[in-house]
């Protein structure tokens, strides 16, 4: 009986077939290559449930004991052809399964991909991976046999109807689904063997059946056809000259080049996080690293783990030894974590997975419980990847705390991503306390090696309330700090931060187990101890009131106000800034961004306080000038002088430096002895920046100096 001679039945799709067509070309795929992945996926699926069956019934693998799926791409013909041995389907399930997907529940769903919900795991029940076919296919034949049922054929060129008929002249294929493609002309790039080998590794390399491809190999063989033809030339017999050379190159049979067919299976990497981490070796993981990844170097650490229970998922999550030179780029990818869903690639770049301060871990997430889904926007509002993230957020912290149980390989560690720790204390509330632990910074008492906050505790002096540190551009300008002098003159430890982001940390974290920060470059530092020297800071304050007020009126309103310190013991004054707003640290960070809002300066820059050292020579020298004559325009010429050394050595820039200049200049001058008129007369006044006052007198000013 011919196959012309059998029965075709044609069936019309249901109304919403085209309507789901159109919404999957136009909508879910923008990248076409999905096809592969979506029919690799609907084998490996197939594939799954008679081995299942199998558990019960050995007998159901009878028909063909091979569990696996062949890719054969027929470039003459632009037809690619992808086969399994899975359950196939009886023509009840043909009809069904590929034509009307119209039952129970289908406009539901139509209508929650429309609206946007969440939850779409009945996405697998539809078929609509199978109809992905279409954005590269103008026409679609399965051939499939069950066990159940006889051999079948269904074709269709999604034109609104499709037809099913019995395969009697096909090859038979003893059990499962054969789905041939007719490729669309602009499409044929995806017959090409590096394509398919491209498309394989990047979505379904670790499909547990073999995914083989028949390749297409040139070999050489002996041409026979080329000398018998030459030997059968002439019956007649010849007399000729023997040469040795001509007779060795006859003998030399000539070759010929013929295609041959071979097998190559292309997913030979096994999942590694389905075993047990107790199995698997160190040179295992690193092999699996370098696979993933393609980095050189091994990895620094790794945590392998699953979660069980409502949510199911695995992850092997790795530390790399060095940061990514573009880390924090705004361009570089959101993450470098694979999402895979049933050990189907589905997405390296999706932003709710991990938190951006974790972007510099690498590994793979394999979920069971999330949809094969067909739009990635869908399946980056998926609550389950809310819960994937919280878990992973938790068990990342348990690698750092492993990690910082070696020395060495945390001090890496920290070295690589210690900015990645403090932007997450700045954006994670909730682990903020867990990720402080892994702080390290230089203190006044551990200048070499860098000391944790839980060490610091340790060392606290008795009554000591605070955990003192104080932020600057460099480890050197921090270490020589005015703001130091007093504090370790008592014996109280500071906190040396000279990373930028140590700033942005240092703002949201207020206290480690119990005991608060102190920021020593702000106001409010109260040192005094005892009875004694509280008395004896409110005597110098009463005593240097009217030179406060002096240099008050003469700084104006560069400074907010002007008070005697606690903080100082060699140096004459310092400015700090108010409780709330920048520190002078934080004012140059911010200046210094390019993109940044110009406007937030005007609220966010902080109040400045000159505190003067009430024992210092100049100022004890400058009191009495003023106690003399408080109109003294010697004494206004030094305030400033004593303001923009302030501003400086404080960590904060000068708005007029050359003004600064002008004053030391002059100040120089004055010391050598030299006179003003004679380097200032080929030059107009205005040119000079004035002092306060011109015409004070040398001697007075030489005395002060």
């Amino acid at each position: 009986m011919s196959q012309s001679n059998v029965e075709v039945e044609e069936f019309a799709f249901q109304a919403e077939i085209n309507q789901l067509m159109s919404l999957i070309v136009n909508t879910f795929y923008s990248n076409k290559e999905i096809f592969l992945r979506e029919l690799i996926s609907n084998a490996s699926d197939a594939l799954d449930k008679i081995r299942y069956l199998s558990l019960t019934d050995k007998n159901v693998l009878d028909s063909n004991p091979d569990l696996k799926i062949d890719i054969i791409p027929d470039v003459a013909n632009k037809k690619l052809v992808i086969r399994d041995t899975g359950i196939g389907m009886t023509k009840t399930d043909l009809i069904n399964n590929l034509g009307t997907i119209a039952r129970s529940g289908t406009k539901n769903f139509m209508q929650a991909i429309k609206e946007g919900v969440e939850d779409i795991s009945m996405i697998g029940q539809f078929g609509v991976g199978f109809y992905s076919a279409y954005l590269v296919a103008d026409k679609v034949t399965v051939v499939t046999k069950s066990n159940d049922d006889e051999q079948y054929i269904w074709e269709s060129e999604a034109g609104g109807h499709f037809t099913v008929q019995r395969d009697i002249n096909g090859q038979p294929l003893g059990r499962g689904t054969q789905i041939i493609l007719y490729m669309k002309e602009e499409q044929t790039d995806y017959l090409k063997e590096r394509t398919i080998k491209d498309l394989v590794k990047k979505h379904s390399q670790f499909i547990q059946y073999p995914i083989s491809l028949e390749i297409t190999k040139e070999e050489e063989v002996d041409d026979d056809s080329a000398t018998d033809k030459k030997s059968d030339t002439s019956d007649a017999p010849k007399v000729e000259e023997v040469d040795e050379d001509e007779e060795k190159k006859k003998t030399d049979k000539k070759k010929k080049k013929v295609e041959k067919k071979e097998w190559e299976q292309l997913n030979k990497t096994k999942p590694l996080w389905l075993r047990n981490p107790k199995e698997i070796t160190k040179d295992e993981y690193g092999a699996f690293y370098k696979s993933l990844t393609n980095d050189w170097e091994d990895h620094l650490a790794v945590k392998h783990f699953s979660v069980e229970g409502q949510l199911e998922f695995r992850a092997v999550l790795f530390v790399p030894k060095r940061a990514p030179f573009d880390m924090f780029e705004s361009r570089k990818k959101p993450n470098n974590i694979k999402l895979y869903v049933r050990r189907v690639f589905i997405m390296d770049n999706c932003e709710d997975l991990i938190p951006e301060w974790l972007s510099f871990l690498k590994g793979i997430v394999d979920s069971e419980d999330l949809p094969l889904n067909i739009s990635r926007e869908t399946l980056q509002q998926n609550k389950i990847l809310k819960v994937i993230n919280k878990n992973i957020v938790k068990k990342a912290i348990e690698l750092f705390q492993e990690i910082s149980e070696n020395k060495e390989d945390f001090n890496k560690f920290y070295e690589a991503f210690s900015k990645n720790i403090k932007y997450g204390i700045h954006d994670d509330s909730t682990n903020r306390d867990k990720l402080a632990e892994f702080l390290r910074f230089n203190s006044t008492k551990s200048a070499t090696e860098m000391t944790s906050l839980k060490d610091y505790i340790t060392r606290m002096k008795e009554g000591q309330e605070f955990i003192y540190f104080v932020c600057g551009e460099t480890k050197k300008a921090v270490e020589e700090s005015p703001f130091l002098e007093s504090l370790k003159k008592k014996g109280l430890e500071v906190l040396l931060m000279s990373d930028p982001m140590d700033e942005y940390a240092m703002q949201q974290l207020k206290e480690f187990e119990g005991k608060k920060f102190k920021n020593i470059t702000k106001e409010g530092l109260d040192l005094a101890t005892d009875e004694e020297e509280k008395k004896k800071q409110e005597e110098l304050t009463k005593a240097n009131e009217q030179l406060c007020t002096v240099i008050k009126d003469t700084l104006g309103e560069k400074v907010e106000k002007v008070a005697t310190s606690q903080r100082l013991s060699s140096s004459p004054c310092v400015i700090v800034t108010g409780e709330f707003g920048w520190t002078a640290n934080m004012e140059r960070i911010m200046k210094a961004q390019a993109l940044r809002n110009s406007g937030m300066g005007s609220y966010m820059t902080s109040k400045k306080t000159l505190e003067i050292n009430p024992t210092h020579p100049i100022v004890t020298e400058l009191r009495k000038k003023v106690e003399k004559d408080k109109s003294d325009k010697t004494v206004k010429d030094l305030v400033w002088l004593l303001y923009e050394t302030a501003l400086l050595t404080s960590g904060f820039n000068l708005d007029e430096p050359n003004t600064f200049a002008s004053r030391i200049h002059r100040m120089i001058k004055l010391g050598l002895a030299i006179d003003e008129t004679e380097t200032e007369a080929d030059k107009p006044e205005d040119d000079i920046p004035a002092l306060e006052e011109e015409g004070g007198d040398a001697n007075e000013m030489e005395k002060v100096d």
